[in-house]
């Protein structure tokens, strides 16, 4: 289906109206989806003539698990070497409220917690923060605020200027790590954080909340949830006082008091009960923008689920309160659409989920956010869009479409059989799955970037979704081109791209994973870096792997969004190394490899793996990276690492 590029008026239509895999038992055939462990198969393993018994969560993992996580093939399904590098208290989540509730329905406490200690080393211990992390003074400075959301500002430029790093291309070869902070019960470092003059405020996958001193990482607050904190940290204000907003994976919006980590208020903003949060909470004057993803998507690799209903959202909370103001549905209401060949009833419309930050214009009372394909039939006008909705109503002012009629879900696999509730036709997945950016052209034009999936970066008019022009800079599929955002200064756009070595006729995929930078008025190529690996392995071998740090990592492109200043681009690579180059030119000027284990001021065992998601940041004389990402078979990790120039105190 060839990309459709336009907009489209908003009235004609909403008239009436991923990722992360975790033990994802993919139940395309019925011994997956039992309701129950089978009798047969704990008296099978059970026998006498077994010199030892299995442990039990094994008798767990083969009966729901392994049917799908053993076969390999697919970057979406983890293998079970890559299950055991996730966190207890994540795989909990996954199983009792996230992606795979479905396929552990039936299982009781007991099975539950014998499936997580099989597969998680480390088991669901609780850490406790040491005395010896806490800092002395525990004061913190909200004057000076070097990032306020996940795009830096709420233009989601990821720009950082002179007002908020001192880090310059004569200067940044000097850079050497300063501390690290190791992040307790997590696989996977996502979000992105709060900073202030003294202080970061960041979140873990395992619940935990962070206000950590920003020169020397000791620990100044902390609070946690009972669920993974998915989003990034932002900043506004409750009472006149500073306060820390973050989002939980299943969409409850988290309110904290800056100074303390007081909990103040928590809102419920799921619209389905297969809603997530990803994207990250704005501020936006006396109001707060929360996007809403959603994970039907491999909830449909279970011929029994009812294929699908859920979809993609947008609300305005009040700061102070909490109250949901308005919400923004991305589809209608799904209707029944037919049966699967198996017999199970389907749903439409479907998906569109907002995955990433929106972007707002306080100026002009606009909120403009990116959308993700369909789940279900029908199609429709608001998947793998932009969209521009009004601040204070929430009313829909135009869509951009890039590509239509792209539906799919994770029982579509280029891997293996698709299975009954894989629509047709089958779309490419190509999402709008990072932040959008807000900002002007040279002639003080107003208009919106974003990268996508497939490859293209987008420019269009902020005022009427018009196209003004688009780029491709690389080959694109469903786990390619730009996946989390750009950063947008100085008349460049900075695009990554992630595009890994599917095996595939090379004539019709070509991967380019690398660094591109275009003109923001034209979009022509200003110069690129390709990323490399520097080994060689193949897919095959990747398949084989069970270390969780292998020698040489099969993801390697760029993922993350970077980071820009008016001389340099700061940008981490899935094989865990961290550059930064020369912004006008491209020169390499420094670069570091997180892959290693760190001695943590906080105690906390800390490693570092794949660099993905949330991507690096800047303050004063230091850089920061979060380094771990364990998604799509990727490198573990739960280390913040601190740089700062060598032989500098601020």
């Amino acid at each position: 289906m060839p990309a459709k590029r336009g907009t489209t008026p908003i009235a004609g239509i909403l008239l009436g109206g991923i990722s992360l895999m975790v033990l994802a038992g993919c139940a395309q055939t019925e011994t997956a989806s039992s309701d129950t462990v089978e009798t047969s198969v704990v008296e099978t393993v059970a026998m006498e003539e077994r010199v030892e018994a299995p442990h039990p969560g094994s008798l767990v993992y083969q009966a729901r698990c392994a049917d799908c996580h053993d076969a390999g093939g697919d970057l979406r399904m983890p293998s079970f070497a890559d299950l055991q590098n996730m966190s207890g208290p994540f795989l909990r989540y996954a199983v009792t409220q996230g992606k795979m509730r479905d396929m552990a329905a039936g299982l009781n406490r007991t099975q539950i917690a014998d499936l997580i200690d099989y597969l998680s080393p480390a088991g669901e211990t609780g850490t406790v923060v040491s005395e010896t992390a806490q800092c002395e003074n525990t004061n913190i400075d909200f004057d000076t605020v070097h990032v306020g959301s996940w795009g830096v500002t709420t233009d989601n430029h990821r720009y950082f200027g002179p007002q908020s790093t001192s880090l310059t291309a004569e200067n940044v070869d000097g850079l050497e790590l300063a501390w690290a902070f190791g992040m307790p019960g997590t696989s996977d470092m996502r979000s992105y954080p709060v900073v202030t003059e003294d202080t970061i405020f960041t979140a873990a996958t395992s619940g935990h909340l962070f206000a950590i001193d920003r020169q020397s990482g000791c620990i100044k607050w902390h609070n946690q949830t009972e669920r993974p904190m998915r989003s990034a940290v932002s900043l506004g204000e409750i009472g006149g006082a500073p306060a820390i907003f973050v989002m939980d994976a299943i969409g409850t919006v988290h309110a904290y008091r800056g100074e303390t980590g007081e909990a103040l208020w928590s809102t419920e903003a799921a619209l389905f009960n297969t809603s997530m949060g990803t994207g990250g909470v704005v501020p936006a004057g006396d109001r707060l923008i929360v996007p809403m993803s959603n994970n039907d998507a491999p909830r449909a690799m279970d011929p029994r689920f009812e294929c699908c209903k859920g979809h993609g959202g947008v609300h305005a909370l009040d700061m102070e309160t909490g109250e949901i103001l308005w919400t923004t549905h991305m589809t209608p209401d799904a209707e029944p659409i037919g049966v699967s060949s198996v017999g199970t009833q389907q749903w439409g419309p479907s998906g569109a989920p907002v995955w990433a930050t929106p972007a707002v214009d306080l100026e002009n009372g606009r909120v403009y956010i990116g959308t993700g394909e369909n789940t279900s039939l029908p199609a429709t006008e608001t998947s793998d869009a932009l969209i521009a909705l009004d601040l204070e109503t929430g009313e829909m002012l135009w869509v951009y479409q890039a590509w239509d009629h792209d539906t799919w879900n994770m029982s579509c696999s280029a891997f293996r059989p698709d299975g009954p509730n894989c629509p047709t036709p089958e779309g490419p997945d190509y999402d709008f799955g990072g932040g959008v950016t807000f900002t002007q052209l040279s002639d003080g034009r107003e208009v919106v970037v974003a990268g996508q999936k497939s490859g293209d970066v987008h420019v269009v008019d902020a005022a009427t979704g018009e196209l003004v022009w688009t780029r491709k800079i690389s080959a694109g599929s469903a786990l390619g081109g730009v996946h989390w955002g750009v950063t947008v200064s100085n008349g460049r756009v900075y695009a990554p791209a992630a595009d890994p070595e599917f095996p595939m006729d090379p004539a019709e995929y070509d991967p380019q994973p690398g660094l591109y930078v275009l003109d923001l008025d034209t979009g022509d190529m200003l110069w690129s870096v390709s990323a490399e690996r520097g080994c060689e392995i193949t897919y095959a071998e990747r398949n084989e792997q069970t270390e969780p740090w292998p020698d040489c990592s099969f993801s390697y492109g760029y993922s993350a969004t970077p980071a820009s200043t008016d001389e340099l681009v700061v940008i981490g690579a899935l094989d865990g190394n961290l550059f930064v180059f020369n912004a006008e030119t491209g020169e390499r000027l420094w670069e570091y490899d997180t892959v290693r284990e760190f001695e943590t001021v906080n105690g906390i065992s800390a490693h570092g793996g794949a660099i993905d998601n949330a991507g690096p940041f800047l303050a004063g004389d230091m850089l920061y990276v979060q380094s771990g990402y364990s998604g799509f078979s990727q490198m573990p990790g739960n280390a913040l690492l601190a740089f700062r120039l060598t032989g500098k105190e601020e």
